[in-house]
């Protein structure tokens, strides 16, 4: 079986391939996660739905977006967009 290591957890390929060819096709940029109005405390990524929010901590706090409600955690970005696996 083929897998990836996303955050500690070991994930089939396969259930990642759809989202990855997703966010391929997208233009990301590195951010700060900061809420867009007061009812909004966080956002997922596309991939592997690790949660982004307000945080000092980089893995929760910073991560990549597309100029609208898609983000990317930053393991995800370096592992699948970054190396272009």
């Amino acid at each position: 079986m083929d897998t990836v290591i996303i955050h500690g957890n070991e994930w089939k390929r396969e259930d990642v391939e759809e989202p990855v060819s997703w966010a391929l096709s997208q233009n990301w940029t590195r951010k700060v996660w900061i809420a867009p109005n007061i009812t909004w405390d966080h956002d997922h990524c596309a991939i592997c739905w690790w949660k982004l929010h307000e945080s000092n901590v980089k893995a929760h706090g910073v991560g990549f977006n597309d100029g609208g409600h898609n983000w990317l955690c930053s393991e995800c970005y370096e592992q699948f967009i970054n190396n272009k696996i």
